[in-house]
Formats: C-alpha cells, structure tokens, sequence
C-alpha cells in the first residue's frame, strides 16, 4: 500500500489502537466480540470496548447481532471503510451463514494469538510468495470461480515461519462431517506436492474433531503416496507415466482410447507444461528413456508434510443469533441502541 489505511480510521475519530483492530477485522475476519477487543487491547475489562462500539454504531460501521443471554457478535459492514483500508471488494462486509461467522470469528482468534508471525495477508500476497519466492505455477493454486476467478478462496491465515516453511491453517467450525476438510485437502495437494514441504494447522473448539482430522490428513498423505511428489511432478510420479502412456497411445491413434485417458490428458495439459516436461515426453516417446529411470530420477525426493491439531478454548455464541436485516449496499441505519445494549457482553 502507498497510504496508511490506520491513519484513514484515525482521521474520522478512532484512536490508533482502535484502528489497528478494526484493520485486522476488516482484512481477517468481518466479526467480533467484545473479548476479542480486549485481547488486542491487552485488558481484562474496563470502559475500552464500549467506547469503541459507540463510535462505530454512531458512524454506522458495525451491524450488532443479538445471540441472546448477553452475547452480542459484531459485524465490520462500512463500504466506506473498507474502501478507507484497501478492502473495497472484500467479503468480509457481506452477511454469511452462522457456521461462515464462526470460522471468521475463530480466524480472528488465531490472528490474534499470532501477532508476530510472518503472516501472507490476502489474495495477492499468498500468489506473490507462491509464485515469485516458492516458484509455483499458478495453476497449481487452489482456486474457484464466483462470477471471477478467486485463489485462496477460504481465506484461512497462511503464515511463514522463520526458514520459509509455509504453514497453513484450516477451521472446524464444527461440522458434522469431513467432507469440507476433505475437499480442502484435495484443493491444495497440487500446491503442497509442489512445495515438496509444508506444515497444516487443523483448529477446532472439541477434540473429537481434531481426532477425527488426524485420520484423515494420514489417510490423504500416507507415506508411500508421497514418494514422487515434486514440483515437477506435483501428483507423484506414477500418475506422471500415466500422462506420458495416454499421451503417446493418443498420438499414435489419433484419439482417446477410453474415458480415463481423456480425465489424465485433460489434467496433464494443465501440470506438465515446462521445458522438463517436454524433454521428458520427447525422450519417452522415442524410447530413449523408461517408466523405470523417471521413477528414479523422482523417487529420491518425497514430501515433508507436518500436521498438527489446535483446539481453541473459546466459546462462540452462533447458535442463537438473531440477524437485522440489512439493505443491499450493506450500509445499513443501525437502529438507536442504549447504553444498555451496547456495553452489555459478549461473554469470554
């Protein structure tokens, strides 16, 4: 950024520490709770948290949702100030489902466990490191389409440890089945097999869930799949040579031979574009090299991949929120609260 987007909070009258928080919110979360403030404010209590509210109600930045026995969550919903922090087209300001609110809320958690931490904080910062420092296709990104093309379309923190290990994270807002963390996996693993080593935090509110993602981390990952896994070859050898097989029954008779060979070559003509490639499916295809020798020029290499597992010790009040409804621009009249209603908790 060529501007400071904490000092454009400060100009319409938040303090620099209430600025800096509504940063992190803006770029990590678009929820909080009040304990969450004092967390990053480092105090148990006091006035500091209401004090923030009531300027942010007054200037119609925050949407409160009610979750009953005292519990309120905030949601980050200013255009204005997202366009004022760099965020103009961020999904943070968008009302999503409780389970969606959830995650944000446990995201905002970790951050702020983690202040200090080499942290990649959006879109174009995880392609830079990715791309620029780590040397990997883009094509092997995860990435979806919601009316645009989007990488890292989860949002979960990535951070970089000290030796320029990625880490990164994926939250358990406590689903009832591993089918999203599942698909989590399936959409990084060209990612992971071409960065040949990577950590991956799993973060829960129960332990069962972060027993039950152990399982199935090991069962993706098992050791003797990992052998082969390069950035050259980013799904393992083996299903190299079987790009390198339809390839050549391709050319030989014109066509697809079955259903399969079309799934390997569709795949391929996305994975296997550099110069090493070609070279390797010239030699392949006047006999020049075998299955045998690309095994072993790939198999000296394998993934170092650490799992680990987070239970947050923290309760989230999303399963008795009640939702004002809010107009399409998001810029919502925040209806005239007491002083009740905004210095009542959320509790830790």
């Amino acid at each position: 950024m060529d501007y400071d987007p904490i000092a454009s909070l400060e100009s319409v009258g938040y303090l620099e520490r209430e600025a800096s928080f509504l940063y992190l919110v803006a770029v990590h979360s678009g929820y909080f709770l009040r304990r969450q403030y004092y967390r990053f404010a480092g105090r148990k209590g006091g006035t500091l948290a209401s004090q923030l509210l009531k300027k942010a109600a007054h200037r119609q930045h925050i949407h409160v949702i009610e979750c009953g026995q005292g519990w309120h969550i905030y949601h980050l919903t200013s255009k204005p100030v997202y366009e004022a922090l760099g965020r103009r087209d961020s999904q943070n300001r968008r009302i999503k489902g409780d389970a969606h609110i959830k995650s944000r809320l446990m995201v905002l958690d970790f951050i702020l466990a983690n202040l200090d931490a080499n942290l990649l904080e959006d879109e174009a910062g995880k392609i830079d490191f990715f791309t620029t420092q780590c040397g990997v296709g883009s094509e092997l990104l995860p990435r979806s389409y919601a009316g645009k093309l989007m990488y890292f379309s989860d949002g979960f923190p990535i951070l970089v440890s000290n030796s320029g290990i990625p880490r990164f994270t994926f939250f358990d807002e406590g689903q009832v089945t591993a089918t999203r963390f599942e698909r989590f996996l399936k959409q990084y693993q060209p990612l992971f097999a071409a960065l040949g080593e990577f950590e991956l935090i799993y973060l829960a509110d129960t332990e069962s869930s972060s027993a039950r993602a152990a399982g199935i981390f090991n069962r993706f990952l098992p050791a003797d799949r990992l052998r082969g896994v390069t950035s050259t070859t980013p799904l393992g050898v083996e299903r190299f040579l079987e790009y390198l097989a339809a390839s050549q029954r391709y050319d030989t008779i014109g066509g697809v031979s079955s259903a399969r060979d079309l799934e390997v070559l569709r795949e391929g003509e996305h994975l296997y574009t550099s110069l090493e490639h070609r070279a390797l499916q010239a030699a392949w295809n006047i006999q020049s090299t075998s299955a045998d020798r690309i095994r072993q020029r790939f198999l000296q290499k394998s993934l170092r991949a650490t799992f680990s597992t987070v239970v947050l010790p923290y309760r989230y009040p999303t399963d008795a929120m009640y939702h004002r409804p809010l107009p399409e621009d998001g810029c919502e009249t925040i209806p005239q609260t007491t002083g009740e209603t905004v210095q009542s908790g959320d509790k830790p």
